[in-house]
């Protein structure tokens, strides 16, 4: 790919303005806040509300590295799909600790 630094800033940005749309459809506010207001606030580096081009293109970056697993520079279709099944498998360990964590909790409660 010629520009996988434009293809994934496209990507961020695609999902970032998406992202509220799959909040409203799955009754979000998951864990007490949207997934779209939880990845503004993580790419808010300063944290006024607002995001800066260069806040937004550090996250990019920030994002495309994670992707990069072999580190050269470039993202190709199998690197791709290998970093978002390592994403994927991440989030179900992540959603997996909270869930038993939240049920502790209730069972002490109890």
């Amino acid at each position: 790919m010629k520009h996988p630094f434009l293809l994934s800033l496209s990507t961020c940005l695609v999902l970032l303005l998406s992202s509220p749309v799959f909040a409203h459809e799955h009754g979000a506010k998951g864990h007490k806040q949207g997934k779209a207001e939880t990845m503004f606030d993580q790419t808010d580096a300063n944290q006024d509300g607002q995001l800066e081009l260069t806040e937004f293109l550090a996250h990019a970056e920030q994002r495309f590295k994670l992707m990069d697993l072999n580190q050269d520079g470039y993202i190709n279709k199998e690197e791709g799909r290998d970093a978002h099944r390592q994403m994927r498998e991440k989030r179900k360990q992540e959603r997996k600790q909270y869930h038993k964590q939240r049920n502790s909790e209730q069972s002490e409660t109890e």
